[in-house]
């Protein structure tokens, strides 16, 4: 056995002093030789992610046992998270009922389980299991998931590729270096901005490869306990949210390709829109005509409304159909929720689709679609599976609309609502956006899930970042606000300047802006 082997060894037994409940009856045990091997999982480095182990499990015959009573007492001296008055009355009724076989501890500790046999006890066995272990830990935990006790796959890249992973290794497109970076930096978001949840991707653009998928909270794929439990759901992939401002890239990218519009088209934003019983108004009105690349850079929900105007009912639709942006993402190694779509497509769903509300996605769906955005203008799916076959990309966008959408993300961080996200120097482009929060089909007053978009460096962009905070709160130095310019914009900008290093991207001058630039408006 390798080192490292027995290492992954020592911490499954450790994680196995912990009791495990509801050990039932059931059928005779299976030799670990003829259980279901699993292969191991790895990071496109070679990181270990997921591995099995043998371990001992304690088990009784009833029908053999003289003093179900006694034989509790002393089980429960070497197993103390074992109920001794609990194991007494399983251990008597199934004697009475002439069970053959009943499990008093799974995946035991080697020298508790030879405690057990000391006792000496007829009708006590061991017998060898395989536990599957994750080095990782959290770190991984939502991406690789994790299998139950009885080795059948729960969540992850465990159930999503079970066939794979039953044939032998398998191997990731997981970066463990830039996961680690991804999750460090929401975890210190999260607590900054006492957001109650987190959720984050790092997307090579032109492969489609997840280098780094986070969701916040966690579990412990090593002790897995509550299924429900809030930190069980995957954000990354199965929550959906309205992404808010960052929809207003696909708007404008869609009106741009379709020649409705060019950067310099005039819109009016000078007062608010009414359609029927709602009223559209701007976060900080200009109140006057805007340019497309001004309705852009000023986030102005308005002038949005008058570009999906312009662009038309059936191209809008088509375009988000092109981006992704309305099916799940199924295959390579990840599975996403449905989104949460319009139930109709009339004047009041297109207007507040424009601005990235009345829809709602994954974070995973919006860095797919913003990779074809400013990429190749070509939609490839998502993969987590390093040797699987990459997907056929669909034409999304013209090369001339790539360059163009390129030059507004970077003007949205150099003049926008961004500016906090341009870091370290790496050519940040991205879009800011805050959405009232939907809990159980009404918006919560008050309560915001913001989002962020980056790509890099823009003069060539390799890399999409995704960050999300789930209802994060007003923090030192943002002055009373909470919305998206002053936390998930920052947190990009962090992810982007950890993991750029480790990805080759070096440092990019930037020039100052032009004395004629947009004035920056008040970041949110």
């Amino acid at each position: 056995m390798t080192m490292i082997a027995i290492a992954f060894v020592v911490v499954g037994l450790r994680l196995g002093e912990v009791a495990l409940s509801g050990e039932t009856e059931t059928e005779m045990p299976r030799p670990a030789d003829e259980a279901p091997v699993r292969g191991e999982v790895f990071d496109r480095h070679g990181t270990m992610l997921a591995t099995t182990v043998l371990v001992p499990s304690v088990w009784v015959n009833p029908s053999d046992v003289r003093d179900p009573a006694t034989l509790a007492e002393e089980l429960s001296a070497v197993f103390p998270e074992l109920d001794q008055a609990e194991l007494a009355r399983r251990l008597a009724s199934a004697k009475r009922r002439d069970r053959q076989f009943l499990w008093i501890r799974r995946h035991a500790p080697p020298s508790r389980a030879e405690a057990a046999m000391r006792i000496g006890s007829p009708g006590l066995y061991i017998q060898e299991e395989r536990r599957r272990v994750y080095p990782q830990g959290r770190l991984t935990s939502h991406v690789v998931g994790y299998v139950n006790i009885d080795g059948v796959p729960q969540a992850g890249v465990e159930r999503v590729s079970d066939r794979s992973i039953r044939k032998g290794p398998l191997q990731l497109t997981l970066d463990i270096r830039v996961q680690n970076v991804l999750r460090n930096r929401l975890q210190a978001a999260m607590e900054r901005f006492q957001a109650v949840a987190a959720a984050g991707v790092v997307l090579e653009i032109g492969s489609g490869d997840v280098l780094a998928q986070v969701s916040l909270p966690d579990f412990d794929p090593n002790d897995v306990r509550v299924a429900d439990d809030p930190g069980m759901l995957d954000l990354g992939t199965q929550g959906v949210f309205e992404m808010g401002s960052t929809f207003k890239t696909f708007t404008i990218a869609a009106a741009l390709d379709a020649g409705r519009a060019n950067v310099n088209s005039n819109f009016d934003a000078t007062e608010p829109i009414k359609i029927g019983r709602y009223t559209i108004n701007d976060y900080h009105p200009e109140e006057r005509w805007l340019r497309l690349s001004e309705v852009f850079v000023h986030s102005s929900n308005i002038g949005m409304v008058r570009v999906a105007e312009a662009l038309g009912k059936e191209q809008h639709w088509d375009y988000l159909g092109r981006l992704g942006l309305l099916s799940d993402i199924d295959g390579s190694g990840l599975r996403t929720a449905h989104p949460r779509l319009p139930d109709a497509w009339g004047k009041v769903q297109r207007a507040t689709v424009s601005f990235g509300h009345g829809i709602a996605v994954s974070p995973m769906h919006l860095a797919a679609a913003v990779a074809a955005v400013v990429g190749d203008g070509q939609y490839r799916a998502p993969r987590l599976l390093l040797a699987g076959s990459q997907e056929h990309s669909t034409a999304a966008f013209r090369p001339s609309t790539v360059r163009q959408m390129r030059m507004l993300l970077r003007q949205v961080v150099l003049h926008g609502t961004a500016g906090l996200s341009d870091v370290g120097n790496y050519e940040i482009g991205g879009k800011t956006g805050t959405a009232q929060k939907v809990v159980d089909g009404r918006y919560r007053l008050g309560a915001r899930t913001n989002s962020f978009v980056a790509a890099f460096p823009m003069s060539a962009p390799r890399y999409v970042v995704v960050v999300l905070l789930d209802e994060p709160k007003a923090a030192p130095g943002t002055h009373g606000f909470a919305t998206a310019g002053w936390n998930v914009a920052p947190l990009a900008g962090s992810v982007v300047a950890g993991v750029a290093p480790l990805l080759g991207v070096p440092p990019v001058p930037v020039e100052p802006p032009a004395p004629d630039a947009v004035t920056q408006v008040a970041l949110r």
